[in-house]
């Protein structure tokens, strides 16, 4: 079981003395994000804990510096995060990482301003029809209301075999991440084993605050853990995560 340090925490928690954790660095888009003056006056406005509704909620859209800069910081044992804001980009991304690199397809961000449905893009399959013995990754991250039909185009159609449940809940504010993801996990792992049995290698992350989160989902059916709003205390990395 490995356990996935999930982005952006990925580029600033390593863990480099744990084998069996993995930084997902990014999300890489294909053009410079990272207005600084935006990015923190988007955190200072939208980045807080939702009481109600048990966790975090943000509007950043994504700043980063581009898939290049993206490029030149990740190390070989380590998932560059990527995401398209629109349909062609993501031809242009695998043009750009090739197949060396293992990386996490980013499908489904609620904190784009832009529409474009890069859902149904084709050209997924670029990402999925060219591996090499170097790229062991390559990871279909889904919305919470990912749907049955959408699951079968990911896995039958694009040739996705590795599955991370799931990106933060789209709420009219923002989106919506940490404990109130629970039930959207269990639900998607459920549906996955019902469906494609153990075909398919499932990453958990919602919530994970505990031994007992991992072990919960592990139990209902999931191979590895992501590591999401719980590396904003990260001292409590270290009393989650676990040899088999």
């Amino acid at each position: 079981m490995k356990f996935f340090i999930a982005a952006p925490f990925g580029n600033y928690f390593k863990f480099r003395d744990k084998k069996n954790i993995i930084p997902v660095t990014g999300t890489w888009t294909l053009q410079n994000r990272a207005n600084i003056i935006k990015t923190i006056y988007k955190i200072l406005t939208t980045l807080r804990y939702d009481f109600k509704n048990n966790g975090w909620i943000n509007k950043l859209g994504l700043p980063n510096p581009g898939i290049n800069k993206g490029l030149k910081s990740i190390k070989r044992n380590e998932i560059l995060s990527i995401a398209a804001i629109k349909r062609q980009d993501w031809s242009e991304l695998y043009n750009i990482i090739g197949n060396d690199f293992n990386v996490e397809i980013n499908l489904s961000c609620p904190n784009l301003d832009e529409k474009s449905n890069i859902f149904t893009s084709s050209d997924l399959k670029f990402f999925t029809l060219n591996k090499s013995n170097s790229k062991k990754w390559c990871i279909a991250k889904i919305s919470p209301l990912t749907t049955l039909d959408e699951l079968k185009y990911l896995i039958d159609e694009l040739g996705f075999n590795q599955i991370h449940c799931c990106n933060t809940l789209p709420v009219s504010n923002g989106g919506l991440s940490g404990k109130t993801l629970k039930p959207y996990v269990e639900k998607l792992i459920k549906l996955i084993r019902k469906n494609w049995g153990d075909k398919i290698e499932i990453i958990a992350g919602g919530g994970v605050n505990c031994r007992y989160d991992v072990k919960n989902y592990i139990n209902l059916g999931a191979n590895h853990i992501s590591l999401g709003t719980v590396s904003f205390k990260p001292w409590k990395i270290d009393r989650i995560v676990y040899d088999e």
